[in-house]
C-alpha cells in the first residue's frame, strides 16, 4: 500500500521477520524516541549501520481514537528493515488492542514503555508510572504474549525513586509473563535524564537474576562508552538514543569496534552537510515542505552543535522555506577553526 507520499506503507506483513532473534543479531538498536525516531531519522540511522530500529513511542489511546497522526507513526519504508514498534499505555485492554493492530501490519516484535519519565506520560499511570504498580505491568506483558504470535521485550528504569528502586522484581515479573528480553535505563524516574554519568549497575544485576534477554541503554554516546557498558554488564545488546541526534554515524563506529575494526572517525564538516541534505530530502517525501522545515530545525541544531556560534547559525536557518533554500543554507556555511561563519546570504 502506498502512501500519498509514495512510500511503501507498514501492512501487507511485509515486517515479518525474526523478531526477538533480529534483535540479538543487530545488538547495537536504535532506541524509541518521541518526535524523533520517525521513518526518516531511521533511514539515516540504518544508512549508517543501525541494524534494528523502534518506531517512536505510540499511544494506544490514539490507536483506540483512530487519530491519523497516531496511526502515521506505525507507516514504514521497504528499506526500514527490521523494525519493532514501541507501546505506551495503562489500560490492559488498549494495549492488547494497540498490540492486535501492530501485529496485524506485520509487527513482531512489540515493545512496552514502563520507562518514560515525562510528566504528561506518568499522570496518566503509563510509562514509567507503571514501576509502581508491577501487577499491573506484568497483566499488560502476559496478556499480549499469551494472546498474541509476536514477541513482546519491556523498556523499565531503575524504578520510580531511589526509594523503590524495584527493578529486580520488575523483571523477574516480566519474564514470568512472557517477556521474550527487557531493555534497562538505570536511572529512577526521578532522576530523569540528569548527568552523563551513570551507573549500569542495575543492568548487570537483571542479566544475573533472568534468562532472557538483557540490553542497555542510558549514556551511549560513543563506541568506547557502548564497550564498556556492555563488558561490565554482560548484556545482550545496547539501545542508542540520545547518543545517535545528529551523528547517526554512531552505529557504524560501534559496529566497528565491536568487530575489532579500526574506528570509522568523525565525519567533516563536508560530509556531515551531505548528511543534512540527505535527511532534507527523506523528510520532504514524508511530510512534505512545511513540515519538513519545522522538523529538522532541531535536527539541524544537533548535526552543528559540536561547532562554535551555532546560535547564530541557526538564525539563518529561519529563511529556509523549502529543500531549495535548504540547498542555499548548507551552502552558506563554512568554517573559521572551530567555528561556523555564514559565508552568503541564504536564498529564498
Amino acid at each position: 500500500m502506498k502512501s500519498k507520499e509514495g512510500f511503501l506503507t507498514a501492512p501487507e506483513k511485509t515486517l515479518r521477520s525474526g523478531g526477538i532473534n533480529d534483535m540479538l543479531d543487530a545488538r547495537v538498536i536504535l532506541a524509541p524516541m518521541a518526535g524523533v525516531s520517525d521513518a526518516p531519522f531511521r533511514i539515516m540511522c540504518r544508512r549508517n549501520g543501525c541494524g534494528f530500529a523502534f518506531t517512536e513511542m505510540i499511544d494506544v489511546n490514539g490507536i483506540f481514537y483512530k487519530n491519523v497522526k497516531t496511526l502515521k507513526y506505525l507507516d514504514t519504508l521497504p528499506e526500514d528493515r527490521p523494525l519493532g514498534v514501541q507501546l505506551v499505555g495503562a489500560d490492559e485492554k488498549r494495549m492488547l488492542e494497540g498490540a492486535m493492530l501492530c501485529r496485524d501490519k506485520g509487527y513482531t516484535v512489540i515493545d512496552i514503555n514502563a520507562g518514560c519519565p515525562a510528566r504528561k506520560v506518568v499522570k496518566g499511570g503509563k510509562g514509567a508510572a507503571l514501576l509502581k504498580d508491577p501487577a499491573k505491568l506484568g497483566r499488560i506483558i502476559g496478556l499480549i504474549s499469551s494472546k498474541l504470535d509476536v514477541d513482546v521485550t519491556v523498556k523499565i528504569r531503575a524504578g520510580w525513586d531511589a526509594e523503590s528502586a524495584n527493578y529486580l522484581e520488575v523483571a523477574k515479573i516480566a519474564e514470568s509473563e512472557g517477556a521474550k528480553a527487557i531493555c534497562v535505563h538505570p536511572r529512577t524516574r526521578e532522576e530523569m535524564y540528569r548527568g552523563r554519568e551513570i551507573s549500569h549497575h542495575p543492568t548487570r544485576e537483571i542479566k544475573a537474576a533472568v534468562n532472557i534477554p538483557v540490553f542497555a541503554s542510558g549514556n551511549v554516546f560513543c563506541a568506547k562508552g557502548a564497550e564498556d557498558i556492555l563488558r561490565s554488564t554482560g548484556c545482550d545488546g545496547i539501545f542508542v538514543a540520545r547518543g545517535a541526534l545528529g551523528r547517526p554515524w554512531i552505529f557504524r563506529a560501534i559496529g566497528a569496534s565491536l568487530r575489532g575494526e579500526a574506528s570509522p572517525g568523525e565525519p567533516c564538516l563536508d560530509a556531515i552537510k551531505t548528511a543534512m541534505a540527505d535527511h532534507f530530502s527523506l523528510s520532504e517525501k514524508w511530510y512534505g515542505s512545511f513540515l519538513t522545515v519545522k522538523r529538522m530545525y532541531k535536527h539541524v541544531t544537533w548535526y552543528l552543535k559540536r561547532y562554535k556560534n551555532l546560535n547564530a547559525v541557526m538564525e539563518s536557518y529561519r529563511a529556509v522555506k523549502d529543500a531549495s533554500s535548504f540547498e542555499g543554507f548548507l551552502r552558506a556555511i563554512e568554517l573559521d577553526g572551530r567555528k561556523m561563519v555564514i559565508a552568503e546570504k541564504v536564498r529564498t
